[in-house]
């Protein structure tokens, strides 16, 4: 019983950017209710990352161009309180499922829209993908950094993606306290270019003419600073933040070198990083970067080992994400039993979770048809002439 429990959610939107933020409702205790095209998701084929943005939802899956079909959504969005998706602009009004059209079924429906560039401009029309986002906002550029004489970087992340789903959230969350502080219900929008726009937040103008500017990355791409960055060791790689005079001090004299200290200011160690960071780098390669970071704890240095999240093994079988709840682990009918991150805000009275996997295609299509009203005749017609479509799966688990 989650803080959004008894809030529906009518989830119409495909790929990463949309169904995200529609799975994160669903993490704080919405019933999230998918609705895909008989083929599927146009993300299925992905495996692994259509299942990232998917967990906890029923689905229905509906052929929504047809007449018929199309009042099957209706119906479904007249029992929800919130409509989400990331259609393109123009796509849900000329499939009938647009704001306005909802709106006449349900007038205090909560509806948002994650488009790629905005509702409004020469650029609204189109859509896109991640990449194109980092390079508007100069996350990439940051990132080679070519001001090193590096190339521009992607970051192979979907962060645009999901910073786009995340401002989504926080909108639908505003909405609905208008809508029951009201009664009105409204119609609000994001955007991938907004989503990459959270991450310029500390890039501003001053009179027209650029403010402090951030750090840049060495040459490497592997810091800012001889004691902001990231340092290969004997084995792996570890990343030390080592601010303010004591926990630099605590570093030399760890890795030991403390006459590294006498370079007792930020200023001091910038200019002499040509000296300090070779001397560090060989100095951490003769341990582990496990040794190191105990060492360094132990010494008030902050630091953390890199760590490869790719097969997620090291994060998720990790026993302190274990018991802050940072893990969630749920059978999967095809895949068995499954690990992904798990609960990203802890509350007192509400708690959420535990949450279950990513719904096959149709997997839910009966029952959900059952509660708008469908007699058991009209469902089978339905399904007969491929107007909605269920799997014949059994779903029972087993271990």
């Amino acid at each position: 019983m989650g803080p959004l429990s008894g809030v529906v959610v009518l989830d119409l939107g495909q790929y990463l950017a949309g169904p995200y933020g529609a799975m994160l409702l669903s993490d704080l205790g919405a019933e999230v209710i998918k609705v895909e095209p008989v083929r599927g998701d146009s993300m299925r084929m992905a495996g692994m990352a259509f299942l990232g943005c998917q967990r906890g939802k029923q689905d229905i899956a509906v052929d929504v161009k047809d007449p018929e079909g199309l009042e099957v959504v209706m119906r479904l969005a007249e029992i929800a309180d919130v409509v989400h998706h990331n259609m393109t602009k123009g796509t849900a009004a000329r499939l009938g499922i647009d704001y306005e059209s909802l709106r006449a079924r349900h007038p205090d429906l909560v509806h948002c829209n994650t488009y790629a560039y905005g509702a409004e401009g020469p650029l609204s029309d189109f859509g896109g993908l991640d990449p194109l986002y980092q390079a508007a906002c100069g996350i990439e550029y940051e990132a080679g950094p070519v001001s090193e004489g590096n190339s521009p970087l992607y970051v192979r992340f979907g962060m645009t993606d999901t910073a786009n789903a995340m401002v989504s959230v926080v909108g639908v969350l505003a909405a609905l306290y208008h809508q029951r502080r009201t009664g009105e219900g409204q119609d609000l929008w994001t955007s991938l270019l907004n989503g990459a726009a959270v991450f310029g937040s500390d890039v501003f103008l001053v009179d027209g003419q650029p403010g402090p500017v951030r750090p840049g990355l060495d040459r490497n791409q592997t810091g800012v600073s001889p004691c902001h960055r990231l340092y290969e060791t004997q084995q792996g790689w570890i990343q030390v933040a080592a601010f303010g005079p004591s926990q630099w001090s605590a570093l030399c004299r760890v890795v030991g070198r403390p006459d590294l200290d006498r370079h007792d200011t930020v200023a001091a160690r910038l200019a002499a990083r040509g000296d300090i960071e070779p001397a560090l780098e060989r100095a951490f390669q003769t341990r582990t970067a496990s040794a190191w970071l105990a060492m360094l704890v132990d010494a008030g240095v902050a630091a953390e080992v890199s760590i490869d999240t790719n097969d997620g093994e090291v994060a998720l079988y990790d026993s302190d994400n274990e018991r802050l709840g940072l893990v969630a682990e749920y059978p999967h009918p095809r895949l068995g039993r499954m690990r992904q991150f798990g609960t990203l805000i802890d509350f007192s009275e509400t708690p959420t979770g535990p949450y279950g996997p990513a719904p096959m295609l149709g997997q839910h299509t009966r029952p959900l048809m059952v509660r708008l009203g469908y007699p058991t005749e009209e469902i089978d017609d339905l399904l007969a002439r491929g107007i909605i479509y269920e799997t014949t799966e059994d779903y029972r688990f087993t271990q």
